[in-house]
């Protein structure tokens, strides 16, 4: 799924079926063709990773439609009470409706929710033992994923790389990035470049070294998307997330 804004940035996003149950909803200029999929595909209900538009953008629509959801208590109240969002997210993703009607639970047996904080607070993937399907959301997202939003702690999202990859995954499928070859490899090799990388930074910080120079020095310079993110989404908040844990 994209928007003519979303493809012009390089970016979409998907939403995944097994046992009757869709993980994640989209982005919300699409709603009328994921609802008919959704009954088109005999869905029964809806599990959501985490609240960002991408991914939660249809929830309003399909609990109107009757279908149950299952989602994080900080997800429905994201949605419920969503906070603004920047230019550049309305424009490639759209602006979620509110949601306002009553969701019914969904149970959805097979499937697992695993809390995977760092990517955003409320994150979770869905685990499927039987067939070992891990459903990622967003915590993988590329091995040498350099921008990231001004609230993500990558020493989060290491440690829960490394407990996704416990469950030796047999496939796995990316939000962004579809299905993912040999998932453990490609795990293994995230959470190395990540600590590599932190490691590097930390290093730059307490020889003290701007963050320019920093960005520039190990992660090849700030790209488009935080010009066009008003820095948001941008090389420089993984320096910033370093700072932090330095700080205490």
């Amino acid at each position: 799924m994209s928007s003519a804004a979303s493809r012009a940035l390089g970016l979409d996003v998907s939403a995944y079926v097994i046992r009757d149950a869709m993980v994640d909803t989209g982005l919300p200029g699409i709603r009328r063709p994921l609802v008919e999929a959704a009954r088109s595909l005999g869905v029964r209900g809806v599990l959501v990773t985490h609240w960002h538009e991408d991914h939660a953008g249809n929830v309003e629509p399909l609990v109107r439609e009757g279908f149950p959801v299952w989602m994080h208590p900080d997800t429905e109240t994201r949605l419920r009470f969503p906070p603004s969002l920047r230019l550049y997210r309305r424009i490639a993703w759209g602006t979620p409706p509110v949601l306002r009607a009553k969701v019914e639970p969904f149970e959805a047996p097979g499937l697992q929710h695993i809390a995977t904080p760092g990517h955003s607070p409320d994150h979770h993937v869905v685990w499927d033992h039987e067939t070992g399907t891990l459903f990622s959301g967003d915590l993988w997202l590329g091995v040498r994923a350099r921008a990231v939003h001004t609230t993500e702690d990558p020493y989060q999202i290491i440690e829960n790389l490394s407990k996704v990859r416990a469950l030796a995954p047999a496939r796995m499928f990316d939000a962004h990035r579809g299905e993912v070859v040999e998932p453990i490899g490609a795990i293994t090799a995230k959470i190395e470049w990540l600590g590599d990388t932190l490691g590097e930074i930390e290093r730059s910080v307490q020889l003290g070294l701007s963050d320019r120079a920093i960005v520039n020095r190990v992660l090849g310079g700030e790209e488009l998307a935080a010009a066009v993110s008003i820095g948001e989404y941008a090389r420089r908040n993984l320096v910033a997330a370093v700072r932090r844990r330095l700080s205490g």
